[in-house]
């Protein structure tokens, strides 16, 4: 009876079989192409954005392991927990096997591949107006930029892409370290369009932690400040270009001059809301987390270096900074 019924059970399974067999859609999860429909749908991948800047893994609380402690402004001095993996960062003695820093370099470049992927389908939404589009894309380019930023200043040449990356033969296209100066280059070309859109002048105007051309200003000014300190030629230009968006930021400040914010009050979470002097924070839960802060004294504190470097101290005065 058994052989009765196997060949028409081996011919509906047959029957059954086509080449996608193994291609199919996961169906808990919506896939890239099929996601962008609506301005919502825009606006929920760029806060998938900010939301990246929060790991401690990329620029967030917590990555000081990548900046502060490469410094002389803070340091450790276990270096035994964790295999003294973290003390390897203090101590300039890094190895290839690091995980920290494996795990540093492919959050950044997830953030910037998020980054890719809206500026890939945006244009396959049907705005409202032409700004909304247009400030999402700022958004996007200013979020893309400052990755790169850090990326650039601390491993000189990186590998880059401006698209979504879609398969691994174009992946192996760009596995390679372009120049710093086509990082720098494209860091201004994004942070230039950013500046360009109708995003308002401060974070107060638009939402707390995101970003504005106040923000867009000083990170341009630090990278133009960056390279008239690092680069081997252009340093009074670069110098220039770092006094003009620098005081561009400022300028676009609503009080009147810095003594008027308590200091204390630039770092009291409860006032992460209100504080005038904020120009961009990274948000994180009411009364869980603390903010990251781009902050105007950070803006004084780096044209005072160039103030230094340029022997131009009539630029005190024209900020004001009493």
């Amino acid at each position: 009876m058994k052989k009765r019924y196997l060949l028409p059970l081996v011919l509906f399974a047959l029957s059954s079989c086509s080449k996608d067999f193994l291609n199919q859609k996961d169906p808990n999860a919506i896939q890239i192409q099929d996601y962008f429909k609506s301005e919502n749908d825009v606006l929920l991948a760029v806060n998938g954005l900010y939301q990246t800047l929060r790991s401690g893994s990329t620029i967030g609380e917590g990555s000081t392991l990548y900046n502060e402690e490469r410094s002389d402004n803070t340091g450790r001095n276990d270096n035994q927990s964790n295999a003294g993996e973290p003390f390897q960062f203090n101590d300039f003695s890094l190895l290839p096997s690091n995980t920290y820093l494996k795990t540093h370099w492919a959050a950044m470049f997830a953030g910037i591949s998020r980054c890719n992927v809206i500026l890939t389908h945006i244009d396959e939404v049907s705005f409202s107006s032409e700004g909304l589009k247009q400030r999402y894309m700022a958004e996007t380019k200013f979020v893309r930029a400052l990755l790169l930023f850090h990326m650039v200043r601390k491993f000189g040449d990186i590998p880059m892409s401006t698209v979504q990356v879609t398969s691994k033969e174009q992946a192996n296209e760009l596995a390679f370290r372009q120049k710093e100066s086509v990082i720098y280059q494209q860091i201004i070309r994004d942070l230039t369009d950013a500046l360009s859109s109708d995003l308002p002048n401060t974070q107060m105007e638009y939402a707390v932690g995101r970003t504005s051309k106040a923000a867009v200003n000083a990170i341009l000014g630090q990278v133009y400040l960056t390279l008239g300190a690092t680069q081997a030629s252009g340093s009074a230009e670069n110098f220039a270009k770092a006094e003009q968006y620098l005081s561009a930021s400022y300028g676009m400040r609503t009080f009147g001059q810095l003594k008027e914010i308590p200091y204390a009050q630039v770092f009291d979470v409860g006032m992460k809301m209100q504080c005038k002097e904020l120009v961009f924070q990274i948000q994180y839960l009411q009364g869980i987390r603390t903010t990251v802060r781009v902050l105007h004294g950070i803006i004084r504190q780096k044209v005072n270096l160039l103030i230094r470097k340029t022997k131009q101290p009539g630029l005190a005065r024209l900020l004001n900074w009493t």
